[in-house]
């Protein structure tokens, strides 16, 4: 048993050190470096929190975006290591706390870098990990829904009534707000959705130039329909709400290094130390169609080379 173990970990080693050629062969090379560092992650993480999560995680951010496979290793790993920290699960579309999106970076000869993108739901996450935080939420104002925003000198007035007998219509606002121990509460003043139409025109970097035209383009998931509502959500939170709520470290990190790059992956350092904001001008890789890939063997579980327990020193699969 120890013996097979062994020759895991030693294809792992071998993947790292061989030219990949083939998308199925980068995949495995790059989950081979995801491997590498499962001590790296475990040291960063929180407490209580295996490092086995966050590799089942990458193999997911794997198998959905091949593209991160093509790109520059250190920004994978500097993503993963970020999330580690964080206590944030990437990929895992169920939760949204964030995702790993391939990106073009201009500055470097157009080399692809992988950007942290952290969820509207990573938000909030985060944020109820702060013990004077009770509640949080960011919501959408419907056509159809009943709502009433008021602020008097004995206290505001907030009502909200989605409607329920049919379609709420189209969306009129987003607003946050958060519940405080005490009795204290923080809430926004609304957002129309002209003005966040105009914030994501600003502020999105997800762009993609034509030359034909010589013109930018928004991709990604602000310029998905689907997508807007929560990325409006979580601009709620990140650019209005989180300036009048405590914050924990963890929160304070996650608002700094969102969006960004990072190529450190020591488990010690203060991400936002090393985490870089791309120049507007660089652009999201849309994802390429891909023809059939032969499953890397990440895919079954059994295969993967042993995941330490921190301080055991010896393999979760060797101790059982």
């Amino acid at each position: 048993m120890g013996r097979n173990l062994a020759q895991r970990a030693e294809q792992v080693r071998g993947a790292v050190q061989q030219q990949p050629a083939t998308l199925a062969e980068q995949i495995q090379t790059m989950a081979g470096r995801i491997f590498q560092h499962q001590e790296d992650f475990q040291a960063a993480m929180p407490k209580g929190i295996e490092a086995a999560q966050l590799i089942r995680d990458a193999m997911t951010c794997l198998r959905g975006t091949p593209d991160l496979a093509s790109c520059y290793a250190p920004t994978v790993l500097g993503g993963l290591m970020t999330c580690a920290q964080l206590g944030l699960r990437p990929g895992v579309a169920g939760l949204g706390h964030a995702w790993l999106i391939p990106f073009k970076n201009y500055k470097a000869d157009d080399r692809l870098d992988a950007q942290l993108i952290i969820g509207y739901r990573g938000y909030t996450e985060l944020a109820y990990r702060h013990d004077r935080v009770l509640s949080i939420a960011s919501r959408i104002v419907r056509e159809r829904d009943h709502f009433k925003i008021g602020y008097r000198l004995d206290g505001d007035i907030l009502e909200h009534d989605p409607y329920i007998d049919g379609d709420r219509g189209d969306i009129r606002s987003f607003y946050a707000l958060a519940r405080l121990k005490g009795g204290e509460y923080a809430l926004t003043e609304p957002m129309s959705l002209a003005e966040m139409e105009a914030h994501r025109d600003k502020y999105a970097m997800a762009k993609k130039y034509d030359k034909a035209t010589k013109q930018r383009t928004l991709v990604g998931p602000w310029a998905d329909p689907a997508q807007f509502p929560e990325m409006g959500r979580k601009t709620m939170i990140r650019a209005r709400l989180i300036k009048m709520i405590p914050l924990s470290t963890e929160l304070a990190w996650a608002v700094a290094v969102d969006e960004g790059v990072r190529v450190d992956i020591t488990p010690t350092v203060d991400p936002t130390d090393v985490t870089e904001q791309p120049v507007i001008g660089g652009e999201v890789e849309p994802p390429q169609e891909q023809g059939a890939i032969e499953p890397p063997p990440w895919e079954d579980e059994a295969a993967w080379p042993p995941v330490r327990k921190p301080g055991s020193g010896v393999a979760e699969s060797e101790a059982s």
